[in-house]
C-alpha cells in the first residue's frame, strides 16, 4: 500500500468482495494475510468500506469512500487498526486522481520511543491503466504521503508495469519503489524497490 509492503515482502492471498447499485451506493469487504513487522508472526488484515459514486459528465466519475482496517490477531492488538477517507476522480475509466486522509494511521516509533502511535496521514496520487493492444495494457502510478506525529515526514512512491486480461483472470507484473525517506517512517524494507506479480480472478 503506497509503496509499503504489508506482508514483509512475502506472497499474500487476498479476497475482495464488492457491492454497488444503480443509485451509486458502494460497500465491500477485504481480507489478506499480512506481516507488518518481520519479527512477528503472520497476521490477517480485515477491512470494510462504504461509499458513493456518481458520473460527473460523460467522461468523469467521482467516488467517495470511508474504510476501516483491522488486524485482530496481531501481537500489538488494536494498535495497528486505523480509519481512512478516500476520494477518487476517474477520467474515462483509465486515469485516476486520488486523495486520502487518515486521522489514526499507525506508526512504529523506534528508540527511544519504542511504541505504536496513531498519527494523521495525508496522501495524493495519480495512476493509470491504458490498453495498448488487444488484452494487454500498461500501468503506472506515482504519489506522495505525509505522516504526522513525532519526527513527522513524507515520502514519494511510484510504480510501473503491465497487465494482461484473460477472460476472468488478470495477470499483473509491476515494479514498486519509494524514496529513501520512507525508511525513517517504517521499520520494514520500505525503501527497497520490489518486483511484484499479481493474479486477479473475478467471479
Amino acid at each position: 500500500m503506497r509503496g509499503i509492503s504489508r506482508s514483509s515482502d512475502h506472497p499474500a492471498l487476498q479476497l475482495d468482495l464488492q457491492y454497488a447499485n444503480l443509485s451509486g451506493f458502494l460497500a465491500g469487504a477485504f481480507a489478506s494475510n499480512t506481516q507488518i513487522d518481520s519479527s512477528e508472526r503472520r497476521d490477517v488484515e480485515l477491512s470494510g468500506f462504504v461509499g458513493y459514486a456518481r458520473d460527473l459528465g460523460d467522461e468523469w466519475r467521482g467516488r467517495f469512500m470511508v474504510s476501516h482496517y483491522a488486524y485482530p490477531w496481531n501481537q500489538a492488538g488494536s494498535h495497528y487498526n486505523y480509519d481512512e477517507v478516500d476520494f477518487d476522480l476517474a477520467y474515462q475509466g483509465w486515469l485516476h486522481f486520488s486523495m486520502g486522509y487518515s486521522p489514526n494511521s499507525p506508526r512504529f516509533l523506534p528508540w527511544p520511543h519504542s511504541y505504536i502511535l496513531g498519527v494523521s496521514e495525508k496522501s495524493a496520487e495519480v495512476s493509470l491503466q491504458r490498453q495498448v493492444f488487444d488484452k494487454f495494457s500498461l500501468t503506472a502510478g506515482a504519489g506522495y504521503s505525509f505522516l504526522g506525529g513525532p519526527e513527522s515526514g513524507g515520502y514519494a512512491y511510484w510504480s510501473g508495469g503491465a497487465a494482461y486480461d484473460f477472460h476472468s483472470l488478470t495477470l499483473v507484473l509491476s515494479y514498486v519503489n519509494t524514496t529513501a525517506e520512507a525508511k525513517a517512517l517504517f521499520y520494514n524494507a520500505a525503501a527497497t524497490g520490489q518486483w511484484t506479480a499479481t493474479a486477479i480472478w473475478r467471479f
